[in-house]
C-alpha cells in the first residue's frame, strides 16, 4: 500500500500491482493472494474489488486470503462483489 493522510488518495497493493501488470500487457489473470500480520483475513477494500471485477471474471477469479495464524481462505471474486460492474457493462 501507499498510504497518506487523505484516504481516497491512498494506493492500495492489490490495484498498484493490477495495475503494473495491465500496463505492461497482461490480461489473464487467475488469481490474487493477499495476506496480512493481523488476526482476521484483510479482503480487498470496496474500490480494489471494483477495479478487480473489471479485468478478472467473478466467477473464476480467485482472492487467496491469509491471516497471521496461516489460516486460509479462498473466495471468489463474485463472492466478494456479487453486483460489481463487469467490463460487459
Amino acid at each position: 500500500n501507499v498510504e497518506n493522510a487523505a484516504y481516497g488518495s491512498t494506493i492500495c497493493a492489490e490495484r498498484t500491482a493490477l495495475v503494473k501488470a495491465v500496463s505492461e500487457g497482461y490480461r489473464d489473470f487467475r488469481r490474487i493472494a493477499i495476506a496480512a500480520d493481523t488476526e482476521d483475513f484483510c479482503a480487498p477494500c470496496g474500490v480494489c474489488r471494483q477495479v478487480l471485477a473489471e479485468f478478472c471474471s467473478p466467477k473464476d477469479f480467485l482472492v487467496l486470503l491469509e491471516n497471521a495464524q496461516g489460516e486460509r481462505k479462498a473466495l471468489t471474486l463474485g463472492e466478494l462483489l456479487p453486483y460489481g460492474f463487469v467490463l460487459k457493462d
